[in-house]
């Protein structure tokens, strides 16, 4: 008997299909909205992607994100397990052993960050409203593409300098602990008198930037105030082109502390499988 998740996100809804044995099915499809005869659909099509035969059985999935709590407790013969989103986001976190307390940062649609410190129970500690969805959305005005490929190939070829001011732009050197490259104002430099038109590489290069540097300093300031031995970060948004590369040139960045765990785009959901499958049945979203 198979185990199966489904997160419903706001831009993409990632189902993992799990079988004794073998290597999780992973698959990303366009939101999808938490209905039975949606959700029933999800699951046929995820057996479908993995080869299964018709005969095939899920004997128990959990699902997560959206709306899911309004899911029935079975679909058909499939036992639906509703896990909230914290305790997903968190499970998905330290799957990979990341040292506890963590901050587990969920880059999707917007973000979402959660303290994960067993074993206490998650807290969600505060959410931006910069995600993906901000990438997409300002891409699509800014460069006339939603397409995260092509965003990314744009984003390696630019130089963020055409775009932000630093902190040695205003101040001639860095303050304190923040060095002169430290950027002081994402698209500022674009407002000044006399700047140059930046190209598309540049936009996109910075989109990136920005998104990354907002997410990423709430993140800290979180892992500062509960003393956190690693950041985490999961969800999509990192599988963007480009993306890892421009949050790793972030000043004092430090890979031995932020982590980015395998497949992070299905992180959640597979914090939700685990979830059920290890600690059993958790409450309401």
């Amino acid at each position: 008997m198979h185990s199966a998740a489904i997160d419903f996100g706001g831009t993409v809804t990632d189902l993992v299909l799990r079988r004794e044995g073998l290597d999780d099915v992973l698959l990303a499809l366009p939101t999808a909205v938490p209905e039975t005869t949606v959700a029933q659909g999800l699951l046929a099509h995820l057996l479908a992607t993995a080869g299964e035969t018709p005969d095939a059985q899920i004997g128990v999935v959990a699902v997560t994100g959206g709306r899911s709590w309004q899911l029935p407790d079975r679909l058909g013969a499939v036992r639906v397990v509703k896990v909230d989103e914290p305790t997903a986001t968190a499970a998905g976190g330290l799957l990979e052993d990341a040292p506890a307390p963590a901050i587990v940062v969920s880059l999707g649609t917007g973000t979402g960050i959660v303290l994960a410190a067993p074993p206490a129970a998650p807290q969600r500690l505060v959410g931006s409203g910069i995600g993906g969805g901000t990438l997409l959305g300002l891409a699509k005005l800014l460069l006339g593409t939603t397409d995260v490929t092509r965003i990314g190939e744009l984003a390696r070829r630019g130089d963020v300098s055409r775009c932000d001011l630093a902190v040695g732009d205003i101040l001639g050197s860095g303050v304190g602990p923040v060095p002169a490259d430290a950027t002081a104002a994402h698209f500022a430099r674009v407002a000044r008198e006399g700047s140059v038109v930046p190209s598309p590489e540049d936009i996109a290069a910075t989109l990136l930037n920005l998104i990354g540097q907002a997410v990423l300093r709430l993140a800290f300031e979180a892992a500062r105030f509960h003393q956190a031995r690693s950041i985490v970060l999961v969800g999509h948004v990192l599988d963007v082109p480009g993306f890892r590369d421009a949050i790793e040139r972030i000043p004092l960045f430090d890979r031995s502390y932020v982590r980015i765990v395998s497949e992070p785009g299905f992180a959640v959901a597979r914090g939700a499988l685990e979830t059920v499958l290890r600690c059993g049945p958790p409450g309401h979203a």
